[in-house]
């Protein structure tokens, strides 16, 4: 039987867990579960934002809410020549790394 440990953690700001085991676990895949612990002061799920759902409501009255998560069943699959065009920027356009730096504010 593999050993078995609990041990408790914080998760930062930037949603990351570093835990340290002690030597007796094995070197390999491991199962982990996480449980918030009931007196963290922190709320156990992001509460939601009603900016975005009164936007949602909005969109939805008008009929612009996507609502469907598949393509309908009589799409017609593009074809590779149709999906390398859309992935290919015109000519004279910025590089899509300028792109992403830029809205990242890297410049």
């Amino acid at each position: 039987m593999a050993p078995e440990l609990r041990l408790e953690g914080r998760v930062g700001q930037d949603h990351r867990l570093i835990v340290e085991v002690p030597p007796e676990i094995p070197v390999g895949p491991v199962e982990v579960t996480i449980r918030a612990l009931a007196n963290s002061g922190a709320p156990r799920w992001p509460s939601e934002n009603p900016e975005r759902e009164a936007l949602r409501a909005r969109l939805l009255a008008a009929g612009r809410l996507v609502t469907e998560r598949f393509a309908p069943d009589d799409a017609i699959p593009l074809s590779d020549a149709e999906l390398q065009r859309l992935g290919t920027l015109p000519p004279g356009a910025r590089p899509s790394e300028d792109l992403i730096d830029e809205d990242r504010g890297a410049y």
